[in-house]
């Protein structure tokens, strides 16, 4: 089976998205799964971090320009993996469409702002300009449980958007993680934050199976 793919994209900066991508593809890494990244945005985010550490030294990471995005998918595909995570810039280009083009399920990370709300909507509408895969807004950097999180829940709701269940927190564990070249799953394995990314990718992989089942379903004959 090829290998699924997951594109972290949003046309804002500091959202959270390659931090997200990245505690996706170490969690998954950790447990067993054959995971690739490619890393299409310029500031090499991905690449710098495993750089940094030894943990995540042997998953597979390769970077990727504006028109080599598909060759960079092509490639890793040839490589018998589970998964591939793409890392987006945080602005529209050729990356971030190709990326688009190619995923099986998308994920925006915003924080929960008003600012961060609109342009997320604004990335779902030029995705859905693109593909009619599964999209799904990822709250990042939230404070649990405050008012300004659970407005901007309520009205992604009413605007029958699809945030995700699990938030992730503004945890110092995530940066201090960082600086180490790894991610709160290896670095406090039993803190909140490991918790939090734990159930973060049990969500997406329940997601992918129910659009694999989905899939299936509608290739059926009537």
């Amino acid at each position: 089976m090829p290998a699924k793919i997951v594109s972290f994209v949003t046309m804002k900066g500091g959202s959270g998205k390659s931090t997200s991508a990245m505690c996706l593809g170490a969690y998954w890494h950790k447990s067993g799964k054959k995971v690739g990244l490619i890393d299409a945005d310029p500031a090499g985010t991905l690449v710098r971090w495993i750089a940094a550490g030894a943990d995540l030294a042997d998953m597979p990471a390769i970077t990727a320009g504006p028109d080599s995005v598909d060759a960079g998918i092509d490639r890793l595909l040839k490589s018998g993996l589970d998964h591939i995570i793409i890392d987006t810039p945080g602005f529209q280009s050729e990356a971030t469409d190709a990326a688009i083009r190619r995923a099986d399920l998308l994920i925006i990370p915003m924080r929960p702002s008003p600012i961060d709300y609109q342009v997320a909507i604004d990335t779902a509408e030029h995705i859905a300009d693109l593909t009619s895969a599964s999209v799904r807004f990822l709250l990042s950097q939230t404070t649990k449980g405050s008012v300004i999180a659970r407005h901007m829940r309520a009205q992604m709701e009413a605007a029958n958007a699809q945030p995700m269940e699990v938030e992730l927190s503004a945890r110092v564990a995530y940066g201090e993680a960082a600086l180490a070249g790894t991610t709160p799953s290896y670095y406090q394995p039993r803190g909140a934050a490991a918790r939090e990314i734990a159930e973060y990718a049990t969500e997406i992989g329940n997601l992918m199976v129910a659009r694999r089942k989905k899939a299936r379903k509608a290739s059926e004959p009537v």
